[in-house]
């Protein structure tokens, strides 16, 4: 699940530069002779993927980016070394000498030698002991048949990752915040506004950035999220929609007025979605039978039918499912400008939006003070 979140960090937007070659130098102990070294970053052609083989301590990349581009670097699981159970390390592509420095793990290594690369030294030894305490969670993924049979015990410690993630957030709005003429800055915003529940602040950090940043194509399709995102505001009367269910009986999100609803947004193939939607069951079990309901929209795509179809059933999602299969262009998931899931609105009985974006222990302290 680390390496899944790691490496959904990589994708980003692009300026519209002419081609700059790069070259990115890798030193130090953390470099074991044989080791393989894989760098992976978004370019035009989708993903590029190079690797390189360490020797005498030392590693090497070269090549040409058409703009500044966040990348991800690897080492192999080498059996020998299966004490290191994640290495991994971010890198920005730019025009020039791009140096990576690992005393140990690569996971340790600094950046240096261009400007982004300084920026995101600063920005990462401030993140440092927030990484290294991830380590040391476990991840319920990693857990034995037999314990993912505890269903509160997975809850347990997943509320305990994702509390250590959010606790993160405040010290990337500060780093941005101090920073408003880096793209590092512009690229962390990218990333925190996956999350609706910083939309205020992301907003507020996006405001302070310069005018190269916010008029960069990253930048404009930041606003656009940022927009997208306040069509449906907390206090705002939620949007009727009609959508077919799983047996293709059409179902309208009025006819559960009266009730308070919990709208979902997910899709089969989203781990995080996947991830959060045993808290959404435990928290539906606790409160059904006290006006809660539960209605619950995929994106996924037609050709995926049976995917979403099986993830509901492993699941255990017992209350209504729906979706058009239409991907990014289901009716509701526009009609609320959802832009990334999972993502939920709690809907009051007389259709007034509450709260957005409960997850985990959220939801349950939100449910527990509306439905005592």
């Amino acid at each position: 699940m680390r390496t899944k979140l790691f490496l959904s960090l990589v994708l980003m937007g692009f300026y519209g530069f002419a081609q700059d070659r790069f070259t990115l130098t890798g030193h130090g102990n953390g470099f074991r002779e044989g080791d393989k070294i894989f760098l992976s970053y978004p370019s035009s052609k989708g993903f590029t993927d190079d690797s390189v083989t360490v020797h005498d301590k030392r590693f090497q990349f070269s090549g040409t980016v058409s703009a500044p581009v966040k990348a991800s670097l690897y080492r192999n699981q080498n059996p020998k070394y299966a004490n290191i159970v994640y290495d991994a390390a971010t890198v920005y592509l730019e025009k020039g000498n791009i140096i990576l420095n690992s005393p140990d793990t690569l996971r340790h290594s600094m950046n240096s030698g261009t400007p982004l690369n300084r920026d995101y030294a600063v920005l990462k030894r401030t993140l440092q002991p927030y990484f290294e305490k991830m380590l040391t969670l476990r991840d319920p993924s990693e857990l034995s048949e037999e314990e993912k049979k505890d269903t509160a015990l997975v809850v347990r410690l997943k509320r305990e990752y994702h509390s250590h993630l959010d606790s993160m957030v405040p010290v990337q709005f500060a780093f941005i915040n101090q920073h408003p003429y880096s793209y590092v800055s512009l690229v962390t915003l990218r990333d925190l506004i996956r999350d609706s529940r910083w939309l205020k602040d992301v907003e507020s950090s996006f405001n302070g950035l310069s005018s190269e940043l916010k008029s960069s194509d990253l930048g404009k399709s930041i606003s656009q999220k940022i927009q997208l995102g306040k069509k449906v505001s907390v206090g705002m009367p939620a949007r009727d929609f009609a959508q077919p269910d799983m047996n293709g009986k059409v179902v309208k999100l009025s006819d559960f007025r009266g009730k308070f609803v919990l709208l979902d947004f997910w899709a089969s193939w989203c781990g995080p979605c996947r991830l959060e939607n045993p808290n959404v069951l435990s928290a539906y079990n606790k409160y059904k039978n006290r006006g809660l309901v539960v209605l619950s929209v995929s994106i996924d795509e037609a050709k995926d039918k049976d995917k979403w179809l099986k993830a509901i059933k492993e699941d255990g999602l017992t209350w209504p499912q729906l979706s058009d299969l239409k991907g990014n262009e289901n009716l509701p998931y526009k009609l609320y400008g959802i832009t990334t899931i999972p993502a939920n609105l709690l809907i009051s009985p007389d259709g007034i939006v509450i709260e957005k974006d409960l997850k985990r222990e959220a939801l349950h302290e939100k449910l527990a003070n509306l439905l005592k």
